[in-house]
């Protein structure tokens, strides 16, 4: 794995601290990179603590939806005709005849009658199912304006900035003001700030896509709400759009929920869901998240190595073509801009000569992307200036991070490449006198690459 996810909606501060040190000390000990990406609820409506830690609601039985605290006492038979809410908003927002959806849209009710004070919601169950404590309710054809961040999202910004996470993850994000407003939350001056991670999961964000990509530093196509959100036949054509959108604009994209999700019961995944992975890897992915299978699956291990298996394959049969692709100057967004025509000329010159790496020292996420957004097949080899960048370019497809070692920076070029040849051969990625294309600053362009050469890995 190369990121590890904490969703704030389940949970608290201190498990999550706990099990932020896990992953920290887990990622020292491998010597490998591993960003942490922290969710904020967002706006999200979910059902409260179930009696018994979850339901199961047959189809045709009624079940009432009542705020959490306010159920009525019964015996263990009747734990499961009612169902608790932790959002009042949500009970003063049914219409009688409208789909309520749980669990990402694998339970289904219709609003059968509405309490006159709107605190408790009569409904059919039109599709059964097992929902969970937590599970996760929309109600699409109502629109509840509930600005982002929330006082919780607040709560748990200030908690993510404590523990140093690399990326935050903004639910339910609706424009680009909702991610200016959470910006506008985070320490002020050069200090230690969170990347901020749109997760496109509304049918609204649809309509200010481009501009809502424009204000993040990465997105996620997060298809479980987003399934639930707009029509789901639509959903293989919206996934392409927001990578499209990101591919061009730079960003680093995720592809998210049911990646594997026979996987949460079963050993082997379906023939459709390696499919869809590799999908995800066409369509220009930058990397494919697991949830339940690895957060309540019985075999999380098995689980993420079938994941590498499949994004390994494809990458190997089609990895050429997708770089192929991309340097097509006609597909490339601002190709004229200074940066990106000098990284544009990396990617191409490593082609040309078959280099085995493209080696480069970063001080931004700005500078890795603007040479990552080509998709080459070399090897890139980033040598970060902080412990903080390099884990945060784990996410970036195709960028092989380290953390500089130099004892000073009038030694920067010189030293990133032996530290990067180190590496290289240490891995049996690179042999003796192998090309390699090296992208460095002289200083002059202040920490934009400016310089670009070609050197031979020798000892």
């Amino acid at each position: 794995m190369d990121v590890a996810r904490i969703n704030t909606s389940h949970g608290d501060h201190a498990d999550h601290a706990r099990r932020i040190r896990q992953v920290r000390q887990a990622a020292h000990v491998l010597g490998q990179s591993v960003s942490l990406l922290m969710d904020l609820p967002g706006p999200k409506f979910r059902l409260a603590d179930l009696p018994d830690g979850f339901c199961k609601l047959e189809e045709g039985t009624t079940v009432t939806l009542v705020e959490a605290g306010d159920e009525a006492k019964g015996t263990s038979a009747d734990n499961c005709r009612q169902l608790p809410v932790r959002n009042r908003e949500l009970l003063q927002a049914l219409r009688i005849g409208e789909p309520v959806y749980l669990a990402d849209g694998s339970v289904e009710l219709g609003v059968k009658s509405v309490t006159a004070n709107q605190s408790r919601a009569e409904c059919e169950v039109r599709i059964g199912g097992t929902v969970r404590s937590g599970s996760g309710i929309n109600i699409p054809e109502s629109v509840i304006d509930i600005l982002i961040p929330t006082d919780e999202d607040r709560r748990h910004l200030a908690f993510a900035v404590l523990q140093e996470a690399e990326w935050v993850g903004v639910s339910f994000v609706q424009s680009a003001d909702d991610l200016a407003r959470v910006r506008a939350c985070l320490p002020p001056g050069p200090g230690v700030k969170p990347l901020l991670m749109a997760k496109i999961e509304k049918r609204r964000a649809l309509g200010d896509l481009d501009a809502i990509v424009a204000a993040s530093d990465g997105v996620m196509v997060a298809r479980g709400d987003l399934g639930v959100e707009t029509d789901l036949a639509e959903i293989p054509i919206v996934q392409k759009r927001i990578i499209s959108v990101a591919n061009a604009q730079g960003r680093p994209v995720i592809t998210a929920t049911q990646m594997l999700e026979s996987m949460v019961e079963h050993e082997h995944p379906t023939r459709a869901e390696a499919t869809d992975v590799a999908n995800a890897v066409l369509d220009g992915t930058d990397a494919v998240m697991l949830s339940a299978e690895t957060a309540i699956g019985e075999f999380p291990v098995a689980a993420v190595r079938f994941l590498q298996r499949v994004l390994t394959a494809t990458e190997k049969a089609y990895g050429g073509r997708m770089a192929q692709d991309r340097m097509n100057p006609a597909e490339t967004a601002n190709p004229n801009e200074a940066e990106n025509a000098l990284s544009f000329a990396a990617c191409l010159l490593a082609t040309r000569l078959g280099a085995r790496a493209i080696i480069a020292p970063v001080q931004s996420m700005e500078t890795a992307l603007s040479i990552a957004r080509f998709r080459p097949q070399a090897l890139l080899v980033m040598v970060a200036n902080s412990v903080r960048l390099y884990r945060s370019l784990a996410l970036v497809r195709g960028i092989s991070p380290l953390v500089v070692n130099a004892p000073d920076d009038g030694a920067e070029a010189h030293a990133c490449l032996a530290q990067a040849r180190e590496w290289l051969f240490a891995h049996g990625l690179a042999q003796e006198g192998d090309l390699a294309v090296l992208l460095s600053t002289s200083g002059a362009a202040g920490d934009k690459a400016d310089t670009l050469q070609t050197v031979r890995l020798n000892s």
